[in-house]
């Protein structure tokens, strides 16, 4: 992990926007967020920019939605600097009602076409009703001359659904309503139908079309020659209205396709507002018209971002840097160089002569006051340390691995970060739990096409793909080791061998064949969760140290060490037999001596005045070493067994394909259509055990590391380095602020004005005398 430094920068208020801009392009910044009471004092009056920025996303949402745009589309765009849309603002408050004018007036223009698409639509189904339903009158040869015979009668054209003709049938019977009427089906829904009835009748046909729903064609004379129907007229008709349908529909499209960049920089500055926003929150107020902003940015990069700082803004900025120590080491250094200098201001000899010795109660008085003079800056820079971001440092073969990591929390700024370790734990106990070298084949391969897959789509599933991948390789070492290829023990017609691996001090063991020779795994899984344990007490001991804990390394977790590994000999040595624990050479002390130690050891600190431990009563520190060492008893039998699911499910993944095996052998005969169904049987039984068998290994690996192993050493509750970017792909931002004028200058630009505008209305009366009063 990355150290860190903090800037505390203190700049003109009308310039903090483009501070934002100028730290968002170095893309190392991590702006530090405001205490709570701070925000509270500046809440309400960012509501509003938050509801602005909401209405803002929603509003884009309908315009895409309208116009098709798919978020996607703007990944294939490509931009070069001069393409991009340039926005000249003074504030985001002008930026935001920029953006909202932009959204509205695109808005407003497509809806104002779809309202004439909608129109015209509806002009064009009206239009082929008349169509398709003057085609059915003119097959009775309808004309103007027949229309002029219609005196005590009269002639009705509708159409309605074609579900309603029997009701049709029904109402129009000559006995109850004297008419004529004829149908025919225009579509496969929908029928049209003429009634002559006499003009007297004429509430009960409306009576009769009401009830089935018929909507009227009018028979217009416009349509009508003498001779018969006008369908030319009717289809130029018709081609108009879709020339004038084509045009909304083009100029939709042209709307879409010649602003599809500037929709790309709208949504790109959209989203940005938000972090705008945010940012903009983390200011301080320290005067009218002055404002402070705390960012963390790697040590490494301090001077550089410095300088452009200093560079861009002169004497309008200032600019203060603290180093955030990872540890305690140089805080300690700090404070022993002071307390050394106050003990020497009451007399430098004696003082010295006393330090040296720790005797008298004057040094016991004047270091007490020391510490607590110096308690809220001790304080104060703890907190800091806290609150520094943590920047994961790894190569591309373990940053995958950093998903596993903060699943179960991000390390905190002052402790180890356990993604290289988890590195090899990780593979380890999966390929323990997965030994087979087909099915690590199959892993690799997933893992490969996966990574390849969503390298761009998604980052998460693209690294979980390499851990998969990872995997795979240890799967197919124990695959070797166990001797086991797709639940076989030959690779085509190689026969898988007996591996042996040596073992210090006592010759070798096997895992061929783990369902045969189940003991040499369990003492294998066993040792494996030991050596597990103990990488985590060690990383333990490992952070008090480089926290300057040295003794708290020593009386916790090397004491914790002995423990586990002393019970561990007890039973490899003596086994579990009570007689022999208790008899000479009394073995039973191994784990009762360190576990004892644990208790006397904080309250013993205490007592040689370790500085950790002198805030406590000796009270407190006994009873936390009595329920510590009550823990450890308790939980040290309990993590060795816990590894006990290594062996089981290392058996059971072997156990799964032998009963697929056995499965296929049922089916298997000299006949293709048995050979067929084996390979199915075969094909689908190792894709479900992969699956599930391979869903089941990688939690349990992940529950193992988790807590039996993070447990020992890890918290995770540090704050993962997120810095403050803005994405600038289709837009660029800047911000050009009002400049502050005096009164004196106000009044000053006022008097020109006055002048020019008088100078300008005499220069056209002149004019217009010259020209028109002469």
């Amino acid at each position: 992990m990355r150290q860190m430094s903090l800037f505390n920068v203190s700049i003109q208020k009308n310039l903090g926007f483009s501070l934002l801009m100028s730290l968002a392009e170095e893309e190392l910044v991590h702006i530090k967020p405001k205490e709570s009471g701070e925000i509270q004092e500046e809440l309400e009056g960012k509501k509003k920019h938050k509801k602005d920025i909401k209405a803002l996303k929603e509003n884009l949402q309908e315009l895409f939605k309208k116009l098709g745009i798919d978020k996607s589309e703007f990944e294939d765009l490509e931009l070069e600097e001069e393409g991009k849309m340039q926005f000249t603002i003074k504030d985001l408050y002008e930026l935001i009602h920029y953006i909202r004018d932009e959204i509205n007036f695109y808005i407003n223009r497509i809806n104002e076409l779809d309202r004439y698409i909608i129109k015209a639509n509806i002009e064009l189904e009206n239009i082929e009703s008349i169509r398709k339903t003057y085609k059915f009158l003119d097959s009775y040869e309808l004309n103007r001359t027949y229309l002029r015979y219609f005196d005590q009668l009269n002639l009705k054209a509708y159409i309605t659904f074609s579900k309603n003709l029997p009701i049709l049938n029904e109402l129009f019977q000559f006995s109850e309503f004297p008419n004529v009427y004829q149908y025919k089906w225009i579509s496969e829904d929908m029928i049209a139908f003429f009634v002559i009835y006499p003009k007297k009748n004429e509430q009960k046909l409306n009576e009769r079309i009401n009830y089935i729903h018929g909507e009227e064609i009018p028979i217009l004379k416009k349509y009508l020659s003498w001779d018969g129907i006008n369908f030319e007229r009717i289809n130029k008709e018709i081609d108009s209205i879709n020339k004038t349908l084509s045009k909304y529909e083009k100029e939709l499209e042209r709307l879409r396709s010649e602003n599809l960049r500037k929709f790309a920089a709208i949504f790109e500055v959209v989203n940005n507002l938000e972090e705008y926003n945010w940012a903009e929150n983390q200011f301080i107020a320290t005067s009218t018209d002055l404002v402070e902003l705390d960012f963390f940015v790697p040590s490494n990069s301090k001077e550089e971002i410095k300088q452009k700082l200093k560079a861009k803004f002169e004497t309008n900025i200032r600019i203060h840097i603290k180093d955030v120590e990872r540890n305690q080491r140089e805080r300690e250094r700090k404070r022993e160089k002071i307390r050394r200098k106050e003990v020497k201001k009451g007399s430098k000899k004696s003082a010295e002569r006393e330090y040296e010795k720790g005797e008298t109660e004057r040094e016991k008085d004047l270091s007490e006051d020391i510490l607590e003079g110096r308690e809220g800056e001790e304080d104060e820079e703890e907190q800091l340390s806290e609150s520094a971001p943590t920047q994961f440092k790894h190569n591309r073969i373990i940053r995958p691995f950093e998903l596993l990591t903060k699943m179960y929390g991000v390390p905190s700024y002052s402790e180890i970060d356990p993604t290289p370790f988890l590195f090899i734990t990780f593979p380890l106990l999966f390929g323990i739990m997965f030994g087979d070298i087909g099915h690590g084949v199959v892993l690799i391969f997933s893992g490969i096409i996966g990574a390849l897959f969503f390298k761009k789509r998604n980052k998460n599933i693209n690294k979980m793909s390499w851990i998969i991948f990872y995997c795979g390789w240890w799967a197919i070492l124990f695959g070797f080791l166990y001797g086991e290829f797709f639940g076989g023990h030959m690779i085509f017609d190689y026969h898988l061998e007996p591996i042996e691996i040596p073992i210090p001090f006592d010759g070798s063991i096997v895992l061929h064949k783990p369902l045969s020779n189940v003991m040499s795994l369990l003492w294998v899984t066993i040792f494996v969760g030991i050596l597990h344990l103990n990488l985590g007490l060690l990383i333990q001991m490992a952070n008090y140290i480089l926290n300057k804990k040295k003794y708290q390394a020593f009386a916790e977790a090397f004491m914790k060490i002995l423990f586990l590994n002393s019970l561990v000999a007890l039973v490899v040595i003596w086994g579990i037999d009570l007689n022999a624990w208790l008899s000479e050479p009394y073995p039973i002390l191994l784990p009762i001596i360190p576990g004892l130690m644990l208790i006397i050891l904080k309250p013993l600190g205490k007592l040689l005045r370790i500085s950790y431990m002198r805030k406590e009563s000796y009270g407190q520190l006994l009873s936390e070493g009595s329920i510590e060492t009550f823990e450890t008893v308790l939980s040290v039998p309990s993590n060795i067994l816990s590894y006990l699911r290594l062996l089981a499910l290392a058996l059971a993944h072997i156990s799964l394909m032998v009963a697929i095996t056995e499965i296929s052998r049922l089916f298997s005969g000299s006949q293709l259509f048995s050979q067929i169904l084996v390979i199915i049987i075969l094909i689908f039984g190792n894709a479900i055990v992969i699956l599930l068998e391979g869903i089941t290994v990688f939690i349990n690996a992940l529950r193992l590391n988790f807590y039996e192993f993070f447990f020992k050493f890890y918290e995770g509750r540090g704050t993962e380095f997120s810095p403050f970017i803005l994405e600038q792909d289709f837009s660029k931002i800047e911000f050009k602020p009002e400049v502050e004028k005096d009164e004196i200058s106000e009044e000053i630009e006022k008097e020109i004005e006055t002048r020019k505008a008088k100078e300008y209305i005499e220069e056209t009366e002149e004019y217009i005398s010259k020209k028109y009063l002469k």
